[in-house]
């Protein structure tokens, strides 16, 4: 997949802006607060819909302006081009154009532009909580899979169902038997996420050791852990029956609390080295260093399951980085296509291909060279 350009309006600090990228790296350079992340946000709002850093579309409207678009041209690995186009104002909403044809829902994009995304927010995969790490294998997984993204939408909202009825069942206003369609919707989509989850998990750890000790430089043993209070049998595939049987002997517990405490809503990721837990044990830099390495592999699981290079998206990463392991990283993402870099310095980049690079410098929201 490869972004040739994009179009701003009124998007943060960037009033008009038509912008065109390299194939391969580009590195995104300036100071701080001059619209570098802004750039990189638009980018992924064009490929989830919505923004990394702010919640609702009226935070990245420019102020006293009455409406934001972004418009990006991309093309596949196959030649073909396509557009999407997002307009939002606070009089009609936001709408979303693949084509220049609208598209009723949103999901409908999800997985068409496979993005990867590395912020310094995502520092907080490593030392924040379970749910941080839920979010980001949730949107991953449902880039690849549209049956995922429906299986986690069905899960949600029948887990928001079953917690009502929980309220009613703790007050005498209902009895068990109602819960029983929405423990089925649990079950049935619950299993299927647990099961995917799993299995990009797997492919993770055949893959992020080596990463790491490309970018460390250090033979250090790296792995993740899926943790899950569904006790399935990895061997067997059976989840099913476990996941009933755990919310069935879980059932006063859950009345007791009002919230359902079995499922993957509430499953983590654990990082381990050398066996011992990295959140507990490592330095900010190896743990930055470790999402660095999950970020490829992401990266390279995308590409595998939807067959398209995905857009990689690394926003001002290099601060802990020396020289040769910034450009041992570069190396590393070269192959996965296209690259964008946020960096307030431009002298961190040496020693790259000046082919395989496009240098372009942002200051008060506009391309200045």
């Amino acid at each position: 997949m490869y972004l040739k350009q994009i179009e701003l309006n009124h998007f943060r600090n960037i009033s008009a802006e038509n912008i065109n990228f390299g194939k391969q790296i580009n590195i995104i350079h300036g100071r701080n607060g001059q619209g570098k992340t802004s750039l990189l946000e638009a980018v992924f709002f064009l490929a989830i819909t919505k923004s990394f850093r702010a919640k609702s579309e009226k935070i990245v409207l420019q102020h006293d302006k009455e409406y934001l678009q972004i418009a990006g041209l991309f093309e596949t690995d196959k030649k073909d081009a396509f557009s999407v186009r997002i307009f939002y104002s606070v009089a009609d909403g936001k709408h979303v154009f693949f084509n220049q044809n609208k598209i009723d829902k949103f999901s409908q994009l999800i997985g068409k532009i496979p993005v990867t995304l590395l912020s310094l927010e995502d520092l907080e995969l490593a030392y924040g909580v379970p749910a941080n790490r839920r979010k980001f294998i949730d949107i991953l997984l449902s880039q690849v899979s549209p049956i995922y993204l429906q299986a986690l939408q069905i899960y949600k909202k029948a887990l928001s169902h079953r917690n009502r009825l929980l309220s009613l069942i703790s007050e005498n206003k209902e009895n068990s038997s109602i819960l029983f369609p929405w423990d089925e919707q649990l079950v049935k989509n619950g299993a299927y996420i647990i099961r995917l989850r799993q299995k990009f998990i797997t492919f993770a750890n055949e893959k992020i050791g080596d990463y790491y000790r490309k970018i460390s430089f250090r033979n250090e043993q790296i792995s993740i852990k899926y943790k899950t209070n569904v006790p399935f049998e990895a061997e067997t595939g059976e989840i099913e029956n476990v996941f009933k049987q755990t919310l069935f002997d879980n059932y006063d517990a859950d009345v007791q609390r009002q919230n359902t405490l079995i499922g993957p809503h509430r499953d983590d990721l654990v990082f381990f080295k050398e066996g011992f837990p990295l959140k507990t044990y490592g330095s900010q830099g190896e743990n930055k260093t470790l999402l660095i390495a999950l970020k490829i592999v992401e990266s390279e699981y995308l590409k595998e399951q939807t067959a398209e290079n995905p857009i990689l998206l690394m926003d001002d990463i290099f601060g802990e980085l020396d020289n040769e392991r910034i450009n041992n990283l570069i190396q590393c993402v070269i192959p996965f296509g296209q690259t964008l870099i946020t960096t307030t310095s431009r002298e961190k980049i040496k020693g790259v291909p000046e082919e395989s690079v496009r240098f372009m410098e942002i200051e008060q929201g506009k391309v200045v060279k």
